[in-house]
């Protein structure tokens, strides 16, 4: 009885304490601290209140984002805040600028970018040093990426201060150069569970998928009036080449499950009679190099262990071409080629694009030969100017801050029409090799982990399709210029590099991950792969 009435006596002691807890907590903050907070509030509400009063709607915009800013800065970590960052550059800014006229909409993908990477650096500097027990086997090659990242942006702002560019183009520039970087640094300065990996990576399966209603309806309601370039998807206008690459990158990243014996085959048939889809409604012609490449650098194992398999790879990768090329040909080439001869009929179809003497000075349009070519005649630029480049934005033909300084010398031709053009006219032939040094880094060190690596499928599937991403988005630079100033396809770029740092950076997963193997049956998730 004494035990038991023991017991009751802790038990009402904590009662007391519990309710004296409470007690505390209902007095609530300091009275001073909470007048503060309440003019400060009231001093926000009539600002805004006066703004909307002016009828700006761009500064009222840019004056509620900063107030959203801070408390999201403050309170949102970035393993929280990449998701957002995905539906907001994948789908809502894209959609608002082409459905709703917003124009603003890119300052809204770039802006939350921005605040992704003010969040990174705020965390890092509060964060613990890594701990050694968490550090991969490939902890080198991860940095080396890193590194080369940082002499990039180290080639970029020696390039600022020597340039001569003017304050609103540097501020135009800089918010699409910096902003992404910061998903490469949260993926190396902090470790990311492959569950969260797994989430966004289905983030973008979905999007993908999300992509086919709104490419019927651009295709068949918009193509009249706008042309061909109307079917975009949720990507904003212009954009039906980042529409197709990004849906080529789902379509891969679920054959790479396959590969790896954790999605069913008619997961990976489903997602490509989508994929093909948007493809045919898309109409981009560097597809049929993407989507072979891509499908052969995923399977290259179970294709080049057998010829008949090869060949078998071939007849079909054939076949498919043949029918997107059909297809693009009845829907938008025909009426084009009729009556043209074969030199035209090549030309029309993309022979233009290679061509060095390909420049219209009526329009200003380059093809990418002769961006490259420009270049390279140019009999201007002393060997600083080959060295460093003229600056950032020196290139730029943008209408709302004015043409660079280069460009303002060629009047109205478009010299920056591919990535590769503009980073050697901007930041030179050093900046240019530094910043492909970053991808071909991560390239090899992708490919190196899913040879080498003893990671589960799920980390695998993960690695390898973004080293085949990387791939396809480096031929984009001489393609066209997104990889510059694109928020969609950097952010795309910077998470698949990120991935590749990430596994290479920190350890092995929980799970035996040989065993794991060795037991997964198609369709199914082992387990211990996803915690």
């Amino acid at each position: 009885m004494s035990f038991s009435f023991h017991k009751l006596g802790l038990k009402a002691g904590n009662t007391r304490d519990a309710q004296s807890t409470r007690r505390k907590a209902r007095q609530g903050m300091p009275v001073f601290t909470a007048f503060l907070l309440a003019l400060a509030g009231l001093a926000t509400a009539l600002l805004l209140g006066m703004v909307i009063a002016l009828g700006a709607i761009q500064l009222t915009i840019m004056l509620a984002g900063l107030l959203i800013f801070i408390p999201i800065l403050l309170f949102v970590d970035t393993k929280k805040l990449l998701p957002l960052l995905f539906i907001v550059v994948f789908f809502a800014s894209g959609t608002a600028q082409y459905f709703f006229n917003l124009r603003l909409a890119t300052w809204m993908a770039s802006g939350l970018a921005a605040l992704f990477f003010a969040r990174t650096i705020l965390e890092k500097t509060l964060a613990n040093q890594l701990l050694k027990d968490q550090v991969g086997e490939s902890f080198a090659g991860a940095t080396r990426i890193v590194v080369a990242a940082w002499i990039y942006l180290a080639f970029y702002a020696f390039s600022i201060f020597m340039g001569h560019a003017s304050t609103a183009q540097l501020i135009s520039v800089l918010r699409f150069c910096l902003p992404m970087f910061g998903v490469l640094f949260a993926m190396y300065w902090f470790e990311w569970s492959d569950r969260r990996l797994l989430v966004l990576w289905g983030m973008i399966v979905v999007i993908a998928l999300a992509q086919l209603p709104l490419a019927l309806y651009q295709h068949f309601f918009n193509i009249a009036t706008m042309g061909w370039d109307s079917v975009v998807g949720s990507f904003g206008g212009n954009m039906s080449p980042v529409l197709v690459l990004f849906t080529v990158v789902a379509m891969l990243y679920v054959l790479a499950r396959w590969v790896q014996g954790i999605t069913p085959v008619s997961h990976v048939v489903g997602m490509f009679i989508i994929g093909l889809a948007i493809i045919l409604l898309g109409e981009v012609k560097a597809v049929f190099i993407w989507l072979p490449f891509g499908v052969f650098w995923v399977v290259r194992r179970k294709v080049l262990k057998n010829i008949l398999v090869f060949v078998m790879f071939v007849a079909l990768m054939c076949s498919i071409s043949s029918g997107i090329f059909m297809a693009y040909h009845a829907l938008y080439w025909g009426n084009h080629t009729k009556t043209d001869t074969m030199e035209e009929k090549i030309n029309s179809v993309g022979g233009y694009v290679v061509d060095p003497n390909g420049i219209n000075y009526v329009t200003g349009e380059i093809s990418r030969g002769a961006s490259l070519v420009l270049w390279y005649l140019d009999p201007v630029p002393s060997i600083q100017e080959r060295l460093i480049g003229y600056g950032p934005s020196a290139s730029s033909t943008s209408q709302n801050v004015g043409r660079g300084y280069v460009a303002a010398r060629y009047r109205n031709l478009q010299l920056g029409a591919t990535g590769l053009a503009s980073l050697l006219w901007d930041v030179g032939i050093l900046g240019t090799l530094a910043y492909l040094s970053i991808f071909i880094l991560g390239i090899l060190q992708g490919a190196r982990y899913v040879a080498r690596s003893q990671a589960g499928p799920e980390r695998l599937a993960m690695a390898d399709a973004s080293t085949v991403t990387l791939i396809l988005l480096v031929s984009t630079l001489i393609y066209n210029r997104t990889m510059i100033d694109e928020p969609s396809i950097q952010l795309l770029c910077y998470f698949s590099l990120g991935c590749i740092v990430q596994f290479s950076r920190y350890g092995k997963p929980v799970a035996n991950t040989a065993k794991v193997h060795s037991q997964s049956m198609p369709g199914q998730t082992p387990h211990g792969v996803l915690a």
